[in-house]
């Protein structure tokens, strides 16, 4: 029986241990307001880490949830950030409270596959607090979280506290 035992646990250990974290089907979803100073600010991070985590994985789209973000406005906002990446607008709200974002700029990324919220919360800490930019970003989130579901890693920070512009309701 003891023997038994032994080889249920190595079983269970090993399979555990080979186990997927996470799918291969991972949104990233920024929510952005072009009229955000913000929101303008992080654009060079979002460029970043979308041409550094460019796989197939990681499916980017830029939702603007504020009626006074209008087309115009959105395209000339990706142009003039150069933001090569999908956008929706998204006036009724429905992904904003799927994802639970309540500010501008902040990210989530969700496992499509198994319905399962990684992070949702700041790109970076380049704000201390509104108003106040840092003059040296300490804490890379968005790339750390990225980092980790490359390598199948936990994330035991799921969510952090977003600086930005409030988001209409």
């Amino acid at each position: 029986m003891k023997k038994f035992l032994t080889i249920a646990f190595l079983v269970f250990s090993w399979n555990n241990i080979n186990a997927q974290l996470y799918s291969d089907s991972i949104s990233v979803n920024f929510f952005l307001l072009d009229e955000c100073r913000i929101s303008q600010n992080i654009s060079g991070e979002i460029n970043y880490v979308h041409s550094e985590f460019d796989q197939e994985i990681f499916n980017y789209i830029c939702y603007f949830p504020n009626k006074s973000s209008t087309e115009e406005k959105i395209n000339k906002f990706l142009i003039d950030y150069k933001i090569n990446i999908p956008y929706l607008t998204d006036y009724n709200k429905k992904e904003t409270q799927f994802y639970g974002a309540t500010v501008a700029p902040e990210v989530v990324v969700y496992d499509e596959k198994l319905q399962n919220l990684i992070y949702r919360g700041r790109i970076d800490n380049s704000y201390a607090k509104l108003g106040l930019r840092r003059k040296v970003v300490t804490a890379k989130d968005l790339r750390n979280v990225l980092e980790k579901v490359n390598n199948q890693e936990e994330i035991i920070e799921k969510e952090t506290q977003a600086i930005g512009c409030y988001l209409n309701k």
